[in-house]
């Protein structure tokens, strides 16, 4: 069973690390801290550092390869990412994971 969420991207995100939502912690492994991998639409893996501060309703951030993913997709503040968690891939494998873009269009035009 797939579940995803969506995310709509600020300056934060884009900046210094993706922060995601409390209710999307039970998602990710149980911990600290732990290298999750992610496959784009293109097919690439990247590795995300995902650390989980400790305390209740700490948020879940993500870092690592997110820098790289940034730049190589030029991602900017308003596009949207689609996060998606397959339960039933192999875990192992450690391609439970999918990232997607969504770029926003800019309506500016010269």
């Amino acid at each position: 069973m797939e579940k995803s969420f969506t995310k709509k991207l600020n300056d934060i995100d884009i900046e210094r690390r993706l922060l995601l939502s409390e209710n999307c912690i039970k998602d990710f492994p149980r911990g600290h801290e732990a290298y999750l991998k992610f496959k784009d639409e293109d097919g690439q893996v990247w590795t995300f550092r995902c650390r989980v501060p400790p305390g209740g309703g700490s948020k879940p951030a993500l870092s690592g390869d997110w820098f790289l993913f940034v730049r190589s997709k030029h991602l900017k503040v308003g596009d949207v990412i689609v996060i998606a968690l397959d339960r039933e891939k192999d875990q192992a494998a450690g391609e439970q994971f999918t990232i997607k873009v969504k770029k926003t269009t800019s309506t500016t035009r010269n």
